[in-house]
């Protein structure tokens, strides 16, 4: 199953929702802070994180065009989502073919356009998730995660993350990041239970900066909107 849309709500997607969501480019994102060093973190990979990350959270925002590729391999279903996103401190927007996400860090606004119909709801601090609180992507790794960089070529650092409790679904994160402008080429996310969740970043922006209001939803943009607050 091959898929160019993606809603958030939909139940055919529960799965792919919360990896998405669990990335870091989603969004997105995942983007990995400073992490300190152990015996169990390659100096060089730690390096090589700590300046990807410092460029990215001194920036104006990250703003990311990716594709997303979902590969269930015990059920052989592959769910392929294109979108953007926009990340900056504790807000963010996601833009997708059959959805639109708004955060600012009290609300978050989840919009259907098929419907005209959006959901909000309040992030839950204690969620420990990239909805509840954006900034964890850039600070996730500090602790609980073995560091290795696996290989490097003219072009890119190959780094896997791999989770110190074994009892966790995650298997490993692999990122590739860019040698000239340390950015993010592509995140891929292995799960105990067989899902393969590939995030393709096909550009990487440090420059823009985001409008008063860019994180929140208005209303009068959607004429005949229908509200469900949840809150």
């Amino acid at each position: 199953m091959k898929n160019k849309g993606f809603i958030l709500t939909s139940p055919d997607f529960a799965r792919t929702r919360k990896l998405t969501l669990t990335l870091t480019l989603t969004l997105t994102l995942t983007l990995t802070l400073t992490l300190s060093l152990s015996a169990q973190k390659d100096p060089e990979a730690v390096s090589v994180l700590s300046e990807f990350s410092k460029k990215a959270t001194s920036a104006p925002s990250v703003k990311i065009d990716f594709t997303l590729d979902a590969n269930d391999t015990r059920e052989g279903d592959i769910t392929t989502v294109s979108g953007s996103a926009v990340i900056k401190g504790d807000s963010y927007r996601v833009i997708m073919d059959d959805n639109i996400v708004w955060a600012d860090g009290k609300a978050v606004w989840n919009y259907l356009p098929d419907v005209n119909e959006v959901t909000i709801t309040e992030p839950d601090p204690e969620e420990g998730s990239f909805v509840a609180k954006p900034s964890l992507l850039f600070s996730m790794y500090e602790e609980g995660y073995k560091v290795r960089m696996l290989e490097q070529n003219a072009r890119e650092w190959v780094i896997d993350l791999y989770p110190e409790d074994l009892n966790v679904s995650l298997v490993r994160i692999r990122l590739k990041i860019g040698k000239t402008l340390y950015d993010l080429k592509s995140a891929e996310y292995r799960t105990k239970d067989g899902m393969a969740v590939t995030l393709t970043a096909e550009k990487y922006d440090l420059t823009f900066r985001p409008p008063v209001d860019y994180f929140t939803f208005n209303p009068a943009d959607f004429k005949g909107v229908h509200i469900i607050d949840m809150r």
